[in-house]
Protein backbone atom coordinates (compact mmCIF):
# COMPACT_ATOMS: atom_id res chain seq x y z
CA UNK A 1 0.00 0.00 0.00
CA UNK A 2 1.57 3.44 -0.93
CA UNK A 3 0.69 5.24 1.96
CA UNK A 4 3.75 3.58 3.59
CA UNK A 5 5.47 4.46 0.44
CA UNK A 6 6.08 8.13 2.20
CA UNK A 7 7.53 6.63 5.83
CA UNK A 8 11.30 7.06 5.70
CA UNK A 9 12.06 3.70 8.07
CA UNK A 10 15.69 4.16 9.43
CA UNK A 11 16.53 0.81 9.88
CA UNK A 12 15.92 0.09 6.14
CA UNK A 13 16.28 3.48 4.68
CA UNK A 14 18.54 4.90 2.13
CA UNK A 15 20.37 7.83 3.30
CA UNK A 16 18.61 10.22 2.18
CA UNK A 17 16.12 12.22 4.28
CA UNK A 18 12.42 12.95 3.57
CA UNK A 19 11.96 17.01 3.11
CA UNK A 20 15.80 17.22 1.98
CA UNK A 21 16.48 18.11 -1.65
CA UNK A 22 16.95 15.73 -3.97
CA UNK A 23 20.79 15.99 -5.27
CA UNK A 24 20.67 16.86 -8.92
CA UNK A 25 22.13 14.81 -11.70
CA UNK A 26 23.07 14.36 -15.14
CA UNK A 27 23.38 11.05 -16.76
CA UNK A 28 22.74 9.97 -20.43
CA UNK A 29 19.44 9.07 -21.97
CA UNK A 30 19.53 5.55 -24.05
CA UNK A 31 19.98 7.85 -27.04
CA UNK A 32 23.14 9.77 -25.64
CA UNK A 33 21.21 13.01 -24.37
CA UNK A 34 22.63 14.11 -21.13
CA UNK A 35 19.11 14.70 -18.92
CA UNK A 36 19.52 16.55 -15.51
CA UNK A 37 16.92 16.06 -12.58
CA UNK A 38 16.54 19.83 -12.79
CA UNK A 39 15.00 20.13 -16.02
CA UNK A 40 12.17 18.39 -14.17
CA UNK A 41 11.58 21.41 -11.47
CA UNK A 42 7.67 22.13 -11.35
CA UNK A 43 6.38 18.15 -11.51
CA UNK A 44 6.31 15.71 -9.43
CA UNK A 45 9.42 13.11 -10.00
CA UNK A 46 9.21 9.29 -9.35
CA UNK A 47 12.80 8.28 -9.56
CA UNK A 48 13.80 4.56 -9.70
CA UNK A 49 17.05 3.01 -9.73
CA UNK A 50 16.47 -0.05 -11.15
CA UNK A 51 19.37 -2.96 -12.65
CA UNK A 52 18.37 -5.68 -15.72
CA UNK A 53 20.06 -8.14 -13.34
CA UNK A 54 18.05 -7.43 -10.81
CA UNK A 55 14.70 -9.58 -10.27
CA UNK A 56 12.59 -7.74 -8.07
CA UNK A 57 13.18 -4.86 -10.71
CA UNK A 58 12.34 -6.43 -14.06
CA UNK A 59 9.05 -7.65 -11.70
CA UNK A 60 7.69 -4.01 -11.35
CA UNK A 61 8.70 -2.50 -14.87
CA UNK A 62 5.44 -3.23 -16.03
CA UNK A 63 3.08 -1.18 -13.42
CA UNK A 64 5.55 1.40 -13.63
CA UNK A 65 4.67 1.55 -16.98
CA UNK A 66 1.20 1.62 -16.26
CA UNK A 67 1.59 4.35 -13.59
CA UNK A 68 3.64 6.36 -16.59
CA UNK A 69 0.95 6.00 -19.14
CA UNK A 70 -2.23 7.02 -16.63
CA UNK A 71 0.24 9.94 -15.44
CA UNK A 72 2.62 11.51 -17.87
CA UNK A 73 0.15 14.00 -19.61
CA UNK A 74 0.30 15.74 -15.96
CA UNK A 75 2.71 17.32 -13.50
CA UNK A 76 4.24 13.94 -13.87
CA UNK A 77 7.56 12.70 -14.46
CA UNK A 78 9.37 9.76 -14.15
CA UNK A 79 13.09 8.41 -14.64
CA UNK A 80 14.40 5.08 -14.42
CA UNK A 81 17.92 5.10 -13.47
CA UNK A 82 19.61 2.10 -14.73
CA UNK A 83 22.64 0.48 -12.74
CA UNK A 84 23.80 -1.80 -15.51
CA UNK A 85 27.72 -1.99 -15.52
CA UNK A 86 27.44 -2.36 -19.63
CA UNK A 87 25.07 0.85 -20.04
CA UNK A 88 22.99 0.69 -23.22
CA UNK A 89 24.80 -2.70 -24.84
CA UNK A 90 22.17 -4.50 -21.99
CA UNK A 91 19.55 -1.40 -21.33
CA UNK A 92 18.65 -0.89 -24.89
CA UNK A 93 17.21 -4.67 -25.80
CA UNK A 94 15.42 -5.08 -22.08
CA UNK A 95 13.52 -1.60 -22.43
CA UNK A 96 12.86 -2.63 -26.17
CA UNK A 97 11.71 -5.81 -24.85
CA UNK A 98 9.48 -5.08 -22.48
CA UNK A 99 7.71 -2.04 -24.38
CA UNK A 100 9.06 0.53 -21.49
CA UNK A 101 8.08 4.27 -22.68
CA UNK A 102 9.67 6.10 -20.04
CA UNK A 103 12.96 7.64 -19.81
CA UNK A 104 15.54 5.57 -18.75
CA UNK A 105 18.90 7.14 -17.92
CA UNK A 106 22.39 5.14 -17.57
CA UNK A 107 24.44 5.44 -14.33
CA UNK A 108 27.02 3.02 -14.84
CA UNK A 109 29.90 4.86 -12.43
CA UNK A 110 26.59 5.07 -9.93
CA UNK A 111 26.89 8.76 -9.51
CA UNK A 112 23.61 9.29 -9.10
CA UNK A 113 22.73 6.34 -7.19
CA UNK A 114 25.39 7.09 -4.29
CA UNK A 115 24.06 10.65 -4.13
CA UNK A 116 20.74 9.41 -3.03
CA UNK A 117 22.69 6.65 -0.69
CA UNK A 118 21.09 3.95 -2.60
CA UNK A 119 22.19 0.63 -1.56
CA UNK A 120 19.50 -1.84 -3.40
CA UNK A 121 17.44 -2.17 -5.88
CA UNK A 122 14.57 -1.18 -7.08
CA UNK A 123 14.57 1.94 -4.79
CA UNK A 124 12.30 4.72 -5.94
CA UNK A 125 12.10 8.32 -4.58
CA UNK A 126 9.33 10.63 -4.71
CA UNK A 127 10.23 14.30 -5.96
CA UNK A 128 7.99 17.49 -5.70
CA UNK A 129 7.77 20.05 -8.12
CA UNK A 130 10.04 22.11 -5.68
CA UNK A 131 12.98 19.47 -5.80
CA UNK A 132 12.27 18.01 -2.18
CA UNK A 133 12.19 14.38 -1.53
CA UNK A 134 8.84 13.67 -0.02
CA UNK A 135 9.03 9.96 0.30
CA UNK A 136 11.29 6.78 -0.57
CA UNK A 137 10.47 3.05 -1.33
CA UNK A 138 13.07 0.43 -0.71
CA UNK A 139 11.99 -2.96 -2.72
CA UNK A 140 9.41 -3.97 -5.40
CA UNK A 141 6.40 -2.38 -5.81
CA UNK A 142 2.97 -2.78 -7.66
CA UNK A 143 2.53 0.61 -8.83
CA UNK A 144 -0.87 0.07 -10.61
CA UNK A 145 -2.70 -1.17 -7.67
CA UNK A 146 -5.89 0.73 -7.40
CA UNK A 147 -4.70 2.58 -4.04
CA UNK A 148 -1.36 3.53 -5.86
CA UNK A 149 -2.85 4.93 -8.44
CA UNK A 150 -5.28 7.09 -6.17
CA UNK A 151 -2.83 8.23 -4.69
CA UNK A 152 -1.14 9.67 -7.76
CA UNK A 153 -4.32 11.19 -8.77
CA UNK A 154 -4.81 12.92 -4.94
CA UNK A 155 -1.13 14.03 -5.43
CA UNK A 156 -1.71 14.99 -8.97
CA UNK A 157 -5.06 17.15 -8.21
Amino acid sequence: MLALFFVLNGSTSAQIEEGVDAPNFTLKDLEGKEVSLNEFRGKYVLVNFWATWCGPCKIEMPSLETLYQRFKNKNFAMLAISNDMFGATVVKPFVKTNKINFPVLLDQNLKASNGFGVVSLPSTFMIDPKGKIIGALLGAEDWATPSNILYFENLLK
